[in-house]
């Protein structure tokens, strides 16, 4: 082999090995989260659940018409990375990042609107939760004071 040909074949090599490293690979340790999101003790609509762990990705779940969620890791994989999540909620109608549009909560027109979060609960936001492995039942009790 010339030191040509070995030079590619060492080349080629290196590049396979980083498009598979990039290609979503082991996930990490998750456990399913879902529970309900209340504001003054009533269901919150159509809001945005963030759950950023201390490090990775976060996860994210939409409140139906009766305020309850479940979180996705991606888009077809349910829960969150095990372990401490500052945990954010943004009414529905929130500005900011340009998103997909997320579909009617409750799934027909006549769904009530998004409930509108004070902003205490978004970006500085003080919620903080455990996700353990298995499956993690996390009612959030947020209040307008």
């Amino acid at each position: 082999m010339t030191r040509t040909s070995l030079l590619g074949t060492v080349m080629l090599g290196l590049s396979l090995a980083v498009l598979t490293g990039c290609g979503g690979g082991d996930l990490p340790e998750l456990g399913t989260v879902h529970g309900k999101v209340t504001l003054d003790g009533k269901p919150v609509v159509g809001a945005r659940v963030v759950f950023q762990p201390e490090e990775g990705r976060p996860s994210t779940g939409v409140t139906d018409a009766e305020g309850n969620y479940e979180l996705y890791y991606t888009v077809d994989v349910k829960g969150a990375i095990v372990g401490r999540h500052t945990v954010r909620i943004y009414s529905g109608d929130a500005g900011g990042e340009e998103e997909e549009e997320e579909p009617d909560p409750a799934g027909d027109a006549n769904a009530p609107p998004p409930t509108k979060i004070p902003e205490k609960y978004g970006d500085d936001s003080s919620l903080s939760f455990e996700v353990k492995p298995g499956d993690n039942t996390i009612d959030i009790e947020l209040t307008s004071q």
